[in-house]
């Protein structure tokens, strides 16, 4: 059923503060495929290295929150996630305590019986300091949830990938167990971890989260593109145009252009894409 816009764009939601610590820092990069070989040093220092290191990407997940959900009358089963993008501002620490401001940026209506397209945006900063660290932006579809009367919005499309080879190529391995290790991150949805709610969704197995599969992403740009130096990746946007699958092997190819590096992600086994248009900014 169509859904409610006034439950979205009306609500104001209170800043909301949290801390990690190094642990979770730790787990979070060995569930985006970091240290898979264990003699490897330039991987070992985001797992247990003295200073540890951070992926970018960590950003999505160290205010996560899925509150705006409650009360807004769409089954959060049938949301997909079709974008993120992550603009560090300043590195993120390994550990601290942050304050996050949440506000849905914008609605987009695809029509009757179609989706609805919810823009949020995350912006967090360090409490102690008070300087900013980081802003999320990410796109989801709620299926089924088109024909509230509101405007279209902008196509989701992005230009073609280059046509010549990639400057470079990251494969990652994931485990078939790979979303229940990443759902321990904060996101719990059920598609990524029980088989029942998979199928009623229309999946024949719970489907890795989209943010999993732009954390291996990240990895890769941050090896293939940064040297394993992630201060250098300033930002990353792409867009989900397949679920991944526990179990696959994600091959990220990238070409650079100047300061700015284009990307995909592919399912090396299935042969589809699942993350597209990316554009990171390296320096």
């Amino acid at each position: 059923m169509p859904l409610d816009p006034r439950r979205f764009l009306d609500r104001v939601f209170p800043e909301k503060e949290y801390t990690y610590i190094e642990r979770d820092t730790s787990l979070y990069a060995l569930s985006v495929g970091m240290a898979q070989d264990p003699l490897f040093l330039p991987e070992l220092q985001f797992v247990c290295g003295a200073p540890l290191k951070v992926l970018p990407s960590q950003a999505t997940v160290i205010a996560w929150d899925y509150d705006f959900i409650l009360d807004s009358g769409i089954d959060e089963v049938l949301i997909l996630h079709g974008g993120q993008s992550v603009t560090i501002h300043n590195p993120l620490p390994a550990a601290a305590t942050i304050v996050s401001q949440f506000r849905i940026r914008d609605l987009h209506d695809k029509g009757a019986g179609k989706g609805a397209v919810i823009v949020g945006e995350t912006r967090i900063r360090d409490k102690a300091t008070g300087a900013p660290l980081c802003t999320n932006l990410w796109t989801s579809y709620a299926r089924g949830e088109g024909g509230f009367g509101g405007a279209r919005g902008p196509s989701m499309e992005r230009p073609p990938m280059p046509v010549r080879a990639p400057d470079a190529v990251i494969e990652t391995r994931t485990s078939t167990n790979q979303a229940l290790f990443y759902r321990l991150l904060g996101d719990v949805n059920p598609l990524h971890s029980d088989p029942a709610i998979a199928a009623a969704a229309g999946f024949d197995r719970p489907i890795m989260h989209g943010n999993c599969t732009f954390g291996i992403t990240c990895r890769a740009l941050v090896a293939g593109m940064c040297g394993y130096a992630p201060e250098r990746l300033l930002s990353l946007d792409c867009l989900f145009t397949a679920p991944g699958m526990p179990g696959d092997t994600v091959r990220t190819e990238m070409w650079k252009e100047g300061s700015s590096v284009r990307f995909r992600s592919l399912s090396k086994e299935r042969g589809i894409e699942l993350a597209g248009g990316g554009e990171a900014v390296v320096v």
